[in-house]
């Protein structure tokens, strides 16, 4: 295989082990939405006290065992090029950085390239996930939220209401949420580099040579110990990002950027509903990630076994 071709297929790892991991954890972010929207404050949810299975028992009530899900197709259609864009960045700038004497794997370098990928991948993906998560949302007459028909109604709601601006909605949100992407591959880096210094240690004392790899429970615990402390840290920019993708509740717009969000929410509804929904979050993102992580090192290992370098 060329070195050409295995950018390419390098590229698309991170999106077919997002796939996979989505698909698997779809159930958990229909929940999470819901518990992250005002309709778990104000409307039919509400009666749910904002506990998860009660959500979930709403949402088989109304909708059965596909109302679990709902915006999984949106979901197929970004998942793809939201992680290969994420993945991609990150690899190039941590090897751009590294060019330029910034050591890989150190803070500097895994905080700058974590970051870098979650611009790019946000930026390119958002519309994506905005119309995901109005389709995610129960309808709430109570509280004036628009019932949409399907994914061309969606779209075409919000650009006849909203513009371009409106599939960007929650934007702002999504690039202070990088600090979480950053945060995580600090994490995940550190972590690595000393189970790999450890496990050397370990391997020269029994004769035998020094590796870079790791065993696959190790990839796949460091990755959910990154993920579970970067979330934690960083979750309510989640809670806003929700707040600002719903749909305008009678024409207004009550939630107009990020901090103001924030705001809003710490003062109506208090340290709870920044947080609501956060215990479901983590049960979906931290194995999410953890298959994920682990799939990318496990292809991008199997790939480079079979590159060559072209001439």
């Amino acid at each position: 295989m060329t070195a050409s071709r295995m950018q390419l297929l390098n590229l698309l790892s991170g999106g077919v082990a997002g796939t996979i991991a989505s698909c698997i954890t779809n159930p958990l972010e229909v929940i999470k939405t819901q518990l992250q929207s005002s309709s778990a404050v104000v409307g039919e949810l509400s009666a749910a006290g904002g506990h998860p299975f009660a959500i979930a028992k709403k949402i088989f009530e109304r909708e059965g065992v596909f109302g679990f899900w709902r915006g999984m197709r949106p979901t197929l259609v970004g998942i793809i090029p939201a992680r290969s864009a994420y993945f991609y960045t990150y690899e190039q700038s941590k090897r751009f950085l590294g060019s330029m004497g910034v050591t890989e794997g150190g803070v500097p370098n895994a905080l700058v390239s974590g970051l870098a990928a979650g611009i790019a991948g946000n930026t390119l993906t958002n519309p994506i996930w905005v119309v995901k998560t109005r389709l995610q949302l129960l309808a709430d007459s109570t509280a004036g939220q628009k019932v949409y028909t399907g994914y061309r109604d969606t779209i075409r709601s919000i650009f006849k209401e909203e513009g371009i601006a409106g599939f960007y909605k929650g934007i702002s949100a999504s690039y202070w949420g990088c600090l979480e992407g950053a945060t995580q591959f600090m994490i995940y880096e550190q972590i690595k580099t000393r189970l790999i210094a450890r496990q050397n240690e370990i391997r020269e004392q029994q004769g035998l040579g020094t590796t870079d790899k790791l065993p696959k429970l190790s990839y796949l615990l460091s990755a959910a110990v990154a993920k579970g402390t970067a979330s934690i840290i960083t979750y309510p920019h989640e809670v806003a990002r929700t707040r600002l993708r719903e749909q305008a509740r009678n024409g207004v717009f009550k939630y107009t950027g990020m901090w103001q969000t924030i705001g809003v929410i710490a003062k109506e509804e208090g340290r709870k509903g920044l947080y609501s929904g956060m215990g479901v979050h983590l049960m979906k993102v931290v194995p999410n990630t953890a298959i994920m992580f682990l799939t990318y090192e496990i292809v991008n290992s199997w790939l480079g076994r079979f590159t060559v370098v072209e001439g």
